[in-house]
């Protein structure tokens, strides 16, 4: 099992008596941890999960150890040890500390100006800035700084500097690798509003099954088979029948339209599909009635 120490000191006026509130301080090493998973996740996707342990502390500052967990199974960990190098998983460790203490230094830096330019060349990712510096960091360390969720985690991380007392965060390996984060720095880190993506956009003539009518000019819920759904109308002359009293509806009505599916990834990165019915083409009642099997002569012939 590879083990990488890794320093975070707290300092302020608010840690003179040696402590700090577990409110403050849980929260920010859970999510340390979840962002050194996120760094893993986008490196090495099928490495077995990092943790990270608190091994000890001292005045004003809580030491942190990184450990490479190869999970529970002990045969697995056998396994592991037999054909994989230890030396690689420190390698890897470094690394993501590496990426963690820049991506931080580059949030700092990057906060409050606008992205002109991005080039990309031999796995580097060099950006101009609208000051018309320009910062360059490895493709990894790229998209470390885009991704949603390690901007979440590490926002959580540095939270405490919210609080009255704490003056800033630092983190650090034997002092040759380290970054620190002040209270005057905290709203730098704030969530970049994430945009939503648009993906797809067709239109289909399809039947649908009316489970719900909208007589405001809501959203109308149908039903295609096997799915629900809402979906809105844009047919005016449909619409206009529809407020005349000019179209009733049964229980088993069904249309035939013109059916717009736009399909995009929300702010959360979530799949979302919205509906709209463009045009009704036909509307069929439901039935309503046995419709009986009558005797043809034909049939004794």
């Amino acid at each position: 099992m590879a083990k990488y120490k890794f320093d975070v000191h707290y300092k302020g006026t608010a840690l003179e008596d040696n402590s700090i509130p577990v409110k403050d301080l849980a929260p920010s090493l859970l999510s340390l941890s979840e962002a050194f998973q996120t760094i893993q996740k986008i490196n090495n996707p099928s490495e077995a999960p990092l943790s990270l342990n608190i091994t000890a502390t001292k005045k004003g500052s809580f030491l942190v150890e990184l450990l490479l967990v190869n999970g529970k199974d002990l045969l697995k960990q056998a396994m592991d040890f037999l054909n994989s190098s230890p030396s690689t998983a420190v390698i890897n460790l470094t690394t993501y500390v590496g990426i963690f203490v820049n991506v931080v230094k580059y949030i700092n830096k990057i906060a409050n100006k606008k992205i002109k330019d991005k080039k990309e060349e031999n796995g580097k990712v060099t950006i101009t800035l609208d000051d018309d510096s320009s910062i360059t960091m490895s493709a990894d360390e790229f998209k470390v700084y885009k991704n949603v969720n390690f901007r979440k985690e590490i926002h959580e991380v540095v939270r405490p500097l919210e609080s009255d007392g704490i003056d800033s965060i630092g983190f650090s390996h034997d002092k040759s690798i380290s970054v620190t984060v002040d209270h005057t720095d905290y709203k730098k880190f704030e969530v970049p509003t994430v945009q939503e993506k648009q993906l797809d956009t067709n239109e289909s003539v399809v039947f649908l099954q009316i489970i719900n009518v909208a007589f405001e000019h809501g959203k109308w819920k149908f039903s295609m088979g096997d799915s629900t759904f809402f979906a809105d109308i844009t047919d005016e002359d449909f619409l206009k029948a529809v407020e005349k009293n000019e179209q009733q509806f049964g229980s088993t009505d069904t249309l035939k339209v013109k059916l717009k599916t736009e399909q995009y990834l929300d702010k959360n990165g979530k799949l979302k599909s919205d509906y709209t019915v463009t045009k009704v083409l036909d509307h069929i009642k439901g039935s309503e009635e046995i419709e009986l099997d009558l005797f043809d002569d034909k049939d004794s012939d």
